[in-house]
């Protein structure tokens, strides 16, 4: 038996692409309504820090905006999460991939620098008419 593959549509690849920009520009926002909107209720997020040991599992849309909103509380700089490099592992609608690059910059006291950079993979799934982020795996190059 030969299972059919459906084929992500163009309006499908764009609103996952926004997603992944409109939750990299709430976290630099500190709009924590914006980037749950962008998890779906049961999502998961690894975080790999390179040197740091073994990743953090975050389980739940709750404790993943919960972990975005203690960061934030603790930083005294403005972060910007440039994304690039966006592009789909899968295009299989019924489980698609985002892959992206992300270069962590930090303004403070009128300089930007490099803080980290890495990547993102981002398994989407439809909630409803919107995309939205079942699985969320960081993979920072750098501890920051």
């Amino acid at each position: 038996m030969v299972t059919e593959v459906r084929r992500l549509s163009a309006d499908d690849r764009l609103a996952m692409h926004e997603v992944v920009s409109r939750a990299a520009w709430a976290y630099d926002e500190a709009r924590l309504d914006v980037v749950e909107s962008c998890f779906a209720a049961d999502a998961v997020m690894t975080v790999e820090i390179a040197g740091a040991g073994a990743p953090a599992r975050i389980e739940g849309r709750d404790a993943i905006v919960g972990l975005i909103r203690s960061s934030i509380e603790g930083q005294n700089d403005q972060r910007r999460h440039v994304m690039s490099n966006v592009f789909f592992e899968s295009d299989d609608a019924a489980g698609p991939v985002v892959i992206s690059t992300l270069t962590l910059v930090v303004v403070a006291d009128g300089t930007a620098r490099v803080l980290s950079c890495g990547t993102y993979r981002d398994e989407m799934a439809r909630d409803g008419d919107a995309w939205r982020i079942r699985r969320r795996d960081l993979r920072l190059d750098l501890p920051y």
